[in-house]
């Protein structure tokens, strides 16, 4: 007997190939088995999910959620894991300094999976523009502690997946300090043999001095922003060297965040054949009420902008899963792996979307979080917040 079976909904899972009407077995906390929708159920339990869509768990490439520390930071309980993501990407919002705090009340208390990236500057993201003081994090170059940086990696091998630098003139000392941040990141990254994520917008660099730092396997976030330091020229044609890097196997993120997503730039980039590797979200507390919300609402942006179904539960989860080195264990359904799990309802009807910029499309429909399970342990989900303004 099954410790629990969801029943007749739609499986959407690109890890294997499946697209179809099936149920899907649990048992201690494990994917055990993908059945026929037709036959017999014995379980101890049943989830219903007809006309329902049942997927991975999701996976929010791109989050802070360091509440109390950083004045970005949100709880990844409350607004990734009760909306239906039950892996997460924290976007280096810690540094070496405040790391082991990081690890003890968050990764190791939260229900949520909470992987994370380390932030070269050892003080961290701490604070954004609009604090008193705004304590940019590559004001002082000497917050750039190397040897730091991979001792704390070291302590932390189990959670740090890669090192994290922004590069942005306004907490880099008007940029003066942004090279030699990129380049003391890009020796973080090679003594801890960890991919290197790059933050690039407003920045004094070039996209392309950028991307020539990275190698296959690093990662590229906000690819959809409208500020200096962007993917495409003035025309919105994509500039040679994207392509070239993205051939070679440097990742793409979309970071959507309250400032790197913009409608007129996005569509003109996909129809051009650029293709985005990751559809991280980038909540933090500037956001969470709009326009970004949740995972959820990010991926109804790319439904909107031509997308199948299975082409964007793919860039959050089995994707995400690989990059993490986790591809067995969670973004998929096969037996054996981690039983997360988020079933989707689709809603026809008017779904306003609105983009970093204060634009928006109106879609024909919405994603509902219908039920969440977190190592076969169904969890509460709960509706998506009411939008307010930005806070900045």
């Amino acid at each position: 007997m099954y410790d629990f079976v969801l029943i007749n909904g739609t499986v959407i899972d690109p890890a294997i190939g499946l697209n179809a009407r099936r149920n899907v077995a649990i048992q201690g906390g494990r994917i055990v088995a993908i059945l026929d929708s037709t036959a017999p159920v014995v379980a101890k339990q049943t989830l219903d999910c007809s006309g329902q869509l049942v997927v991975p768990g999701l996976i929010d490439f791109h989050v802070h959620v360091f509440p109390g520390v950083s004045n970005f930071g949100v709880d990844p309980d409350e607004t990734c894991l009760a909306r239906g993501a039950t892996t997460v990407l924290d976007f280096g919002t810690a540094g070496g300094l405040i790391f082991d705090g990081f690890r003890r009340f968050v990764i190791d208390t939260a229900k949520t999976r909470v992987k994370a990236l380390m932030l070269i500057a050892a003080q961290g993201l701490i604070s954004s523009n609009d604090t008193k003081p705004a304590l940019g994090e590559l004001w002082d170059i000497a917050y750039c502690d190397v040897d730091g940086c991979v001792e704390a990696v070291e302590r932390h091998r189990d959670c740090v997946v890669g090192i994290k630098v922004r590069c942005m003139a306004d907490i880099s000392n008007g940029g003066r300090n942004e090279a030699e941040g990129l380049r003391l990141a890009r020796l973080a990254a090679d003594a801890t043999k960890l991919p290197l994520v790059v933050h690039p917008a407003n920045s004094s660099l070039s996209i392309e001095h950028i991307l020539e730092t990275l190698r296959p396997g690093d990662v590229l976030t906000h690819c959809f922003h409208d500020k200096t330091c962007k993917l495409v020229d003035d025309s919105l044609k994509l500039k040679p060297i994207v392509r070239d890097k993205q051939r070679d196997g440097v990742q793409f993120d979309v970071g959507h965040g309250w400032g790197s997503f913009a409608w007129r730039v996005v569509r003109p980039m996909l129809d051009q054949g650029f293709d985005p590797d990751f559809l991280g979200s980038d909540l933090h507390s500037y956001n969470t009420n709009g326009p970004v919300f949740d995972l959820v609402t990010t991926l109804e942006k790319f439904l909107h902008l031509g997308l199948s179904f299975p082409e964007v539960i793919r860039r959050s989860t089995a994707t995400c899963a690989k990059w993490l080195g986790m591809a067995d264990e969670i973004g998929t359904l096969k037996p054996g792996a981690c039983a997360d799990i988020t079933v989707l309802e689709v809603v026809e009807g008017e779904n306003p979307l609105t983009d970093s910029e204060g634009f928006t499309e109106v879609a024909n429909r919405r994603l509902d979080v219908k039920a969440c399970f977190r190592a076969g342990n169904r969890v509460g989900v709960l509706p998506k917040p009411e939008p307010q303004a930005s806070r900045i």
